[in-house]
């Protein structure tokens, strides 16, 4: 048996954690959008830092379904560290925010996020520019661990970003770092489902450094508004997270913590539905309570609100998992299909480094 062949268990057991599905004919179809600015809104990006990355790949890790709901927002899914932005959102979050008239874009930023985050950020910076200046509406914002807090980075140091956006609702994103062991905890769980197995010691990606509580990326993020630009800030966390820690006293998922502000709403789902049993995987997945609650975030002004959504007593009844969704038989046959792919292209670029990476010019003053 190959190394390859051995690795999809475990990749076929990441796929069903992360909620994978496919382009099959069961999904909604994906294309790369137009230029940005070449439609409806004018992106204004005179302010911003210069982007690294090429604009050719930029553009490649955008991918939208027609923009034909101009009565709601166009939402943007970013993904977690590990997984593709294609396997985590085709077989749950797309189909349902599609059949709710919601105009979806799924973006991928490089090696399953194991690059510099400050590097993906751009790419989050570039697909807000590109939707924006496309449809003239500004964005809804939905992502997932790094896929959360990451983003936050493109909203502190670009005012092209944060004038895009309406909303942004995170889901179990470590925007104060995690106090999960590094890199014994997070490595053997995360590295051994991408198939790189035992990393030299010593030697951890990128982004990894960039999750302790008291890295550079943290500070600088943090510093000064946590809460950047006229946005909606949501960031629902569970009690039962093995990797975005602490979550309790002072949640580490949190923003503005007890500061009233009325632009933000921290939502522990367990104060909600005692003993709901989402954990990290799960509640930016299949969660049918956190999709609820996001879907209230950008359906309404301001951020979610649990009574608005429906209150306790019809949330709680909500089943934990959409069962019927998965087990259709074409979401099997997506699911096959993303994880030939996954295993076809290889195990990514682990971007290995001895230490953080340093901040960006832009960001230094910010990090002291």
């Amino acid at each position: 048996m190959s190394s390859t062949e051995r690795r999809l268990p475990a990749l076929l057991g990441a796929c069903l954690l992360a909620a994978c599905g496919g382009g099959g004919s069961g999904g909604p179809d994906l294309a790369s959008p137009g230029q940005p600015g070449v439609g409806a809104g004018t992106v204004d990006t005179s302010n911003d830092p210069p982007l690294r990355t090429a604009q050719a790949d930029l553009d490649a890790a955008l991918h939208c379904t027609p923009f034909e709901n101009p009565d709601k927002p166009p939402v943007l899914l970013i993904h977690g560290t590990t997984v593709t932005g294609t396997e985590q959102y085709t077989a749950f979050y797309t189909p349902q925010l599609v059949s709710r008239g919601f105009d979806v874009c799924i973006v991928t930023y490089p090696d399953r996020g194991l690059i510099d985050q400050q590097i993906s950020a751009e790419y989050v910076v570039n697909a807000l520019r590109s939707i924006h200046g496309e449809t003239g509406r500004k964005v809804a914002m939905i992502g997932h661990s790094q896929g959360a807090s990451m983003p936050r980075w493109a909203l502190r140091f670009f005012p092209s970003a944060r004038d895009a956006v309406a909303d942004f609702v995170l889901i179990a994103g470590p925007n104060h770092g995690t106090i999960v062991s590094l890199p014994a905890a997070l490595g053997e769980q995360l590295f051994d489902l991408t198939g790189l197995g035992s990393l030299p010691i010593g030697l951890v990606p990128e982004a990894i450094y960039q999750f302790a509580p008291g890295s550079d990326f943290v500070a600088a993020v943090n510093s000064g508004d946590e809460t950047p630009g006229d946005v909606d800030y949501t960031s629902l966390y569970t009690l039962f997270d093995e990797l975005v820690q602490p979550a309790a006293p002072v949640p580490t998922a949190a923003l503005d913590f007890d500061q009233d502000n009325p632009r933000v709403a921290n939502i522990l789902l367990q104060d909600v539905c005692p003993g709901h049993p989402a954990e990290h995987f799960s509640i930016g997945t299949t969660d049918t309570l956190t999709f609820a609650l996001a879907l209230d975030a950008i359906s309404n002004p301001g951020p979610a609100d649990v009574a608005r959504a429906g209150g306790a007593s019809e949330l709680c009844g909500l089943l934990p998992l959409d069962l019927a969704e998965l087990a259709m038989p074409q979401r099997a046959a997506d699911l096959l299909t993303i994880v030939a792919s996954t295993v076809g292209n290889g195990p990514p670029d682990p971007h290995l480094a001895a230490g953080e990476p340093p901040l960006m010019d832009y960001a230094q003053a910010a990090g002291d």
